[in-house]
């Protein structure tokens, strides 16, 4: 079946981590509305993401997602059913994480989503045995997210956007690279899928350099070590924090490599807080800037921002919220085709079969076209979905005048 979300004439206006408990309980805040989940006739989502960690904060991703639901619900609901939402923040602790995705199953939730949590290894479990769909996650590579049947994200994540970095590099003129990376297990295995990315289109991969989680002020000698090793390009893996601090520390000591990350984890904030510097970065992301009002998606999502009563804050309005906006609109029309009452029972029936969702332009939303054969695909669950490289103007993210990467797993799918 062919739903269009398409508005034309609209007018022009990573690492993630995750709520702390009150006793065993997840810490919870959202905006409801009348209804609720479980079949009683009203329909309710679970949106999880970490607001408040020194690592990484996403704020966006509440703010994305309320302001969806609240156009949603003013312009009648989904066949007349209001939704209602509630917001768990995992605030970067692995035992919160699972307290959220514990609190999905107690609360009723008909859905995740726009989850971004790094914690998938210990959390997505609970939801799929719960058989609760998780519904435009924003995966950094836990294997589950590609071959869990009860996920259906949207695009790839920061791991597609690592993995795209290859050919964003390439089409830039880069003849290496090499990753800097967290020394995390995910953050190793982010580098190594992007380093065998890179050698299957041709760039030379020179060995990553791994950075401590803790204790690491000063990264000139990490900057140095890209320095030393020649790679024209580098991926930089080391969340909004320590990317700042990298950047930095490279300009200090003249380093001239092509310097790229995830817009996920480097976004706006990140490119104010550089001023100048953030024109040296190139980050991919699935969707195009949220600063550019020249498309009609995003213009409408700046719109319901403001319409909802959301700050223009940098922090408020990246890309994360932009995935939780869509992954609302997306599970909204997947239950529009729903005869009866709006369950995870039905909703996970109505993903099975729904295709060609086209989520205003910036996405299509295929959820029946998702595969679990590792065999026929190393990476079923993950859409073939373009990203795009975008480049800073001080806090403004714009394109970087690259062409589109197709599907960033290509060439290591089959």
């Amino acid at each position: 079946m062919k739903l269009s979300l398409v508005r034309r004439a609209v007018p022009a206006m990573v690492i993630a981590l995750g709520v702390t408990a009150c006793g065993s309980s997840a810490d919870t805040s959202g905006s409801t509305s009348s209804g609720g989940g479980g079949g009683d006739g009203g329909i309710h989502f679970q949106v999880t993401a970490a607001v408040g960690s020194s690592l990484t904060n996403y704020p966006d991703v509440e703010a994305g997602a309320n302001a969806a639901v609240a156009a949603i619900n003013k312009a009648g609901g989904v066949n007349g059913k209001q939704i209602t939402m509630t917001f768990c923040n995992t605030r970067g602790d692995v035992n919160q994480a699972m307290a959220c995705a514990r609190q999905a199953d107690t609360d009723g939730a008909d859905a995740v989503l726009g989850r971004v949590d790094i914690y998938s290894p210990q959390t997505l479990p609970i939801i799929e045995a719960a058989k609760i769909p998780d519904i435009g996650s924003v995966s950094t590579g836990a294997d589950l997210d590609y071959v869990s049947p009860i996920t259906f994200p949207l695009a790839p994540g920061t791991f597609g956007a690592y993995a795209a970095s290859p050919q964003a590099f390439k089409d830039g003129g880069a003849k290496s690279m090499v990753v800097v990376t967290v020394d995390l297990g995910i953050g190793i295995k982010q580098a190594e899928v992007t380093g065998a990315v890179g050698e299957a289109i041709g760039l030379e991969v020179k060995p990553m350099i791994k950075v401590p989680t803790q204790g690491v002020t000063d990264f000139t000698p990490f900057a140095q070590q890209v320095k030393d090793s020649g790679a024209d390009a580098v991926l930089i893996q080391l969340g909004p924090t320590g990317g700042q601090a990298f950047v930095k520390a490279a300009d200090a000591i003249g380093l001239q490599a092509q310097l790229g990350g995830t817009a996920f984890s480097l976004g706006q904030s990140e490119g104010a807080g550089l001023g100048a510097l953030a024109s040296r970065l190139m980050v991919t992301s699935p969707y195009p800037s949220t600063d550019d009002l020249s498309v009609d998606g995003i213009a409408r999502y700046n719109k319901e921002l403001d319409d909802n009563g959301v700050a223009k804050d940098p922090a408020l309005r990246r890309l994360a919220g932009l995935n939780a906006w869509l992954s609302v609109y997306a599970a909204a029309e997947v239950a529009k085709t729903i005869q009866g009452d709006v369950t995870k029972e039905s909703m996970l029936e109505a993903l099975g079969k729904a295709k060609d969702i086209d989520l205003f332009d910036l996405v299509t939303f295929s959820p029946a076209d998702l595969g679990t054969d590792v065999d026929a695909d190393a990476y079923p669950r993950f859409p073939k979905v373009p990203y795009h490289a975008l480049t800073f103007d001080g806090a403004v993210m714009k394109d970087a005048g690259q062409p589109e990467i197709p599907d960033p797993f290509g060439p290591i799918r089959g």
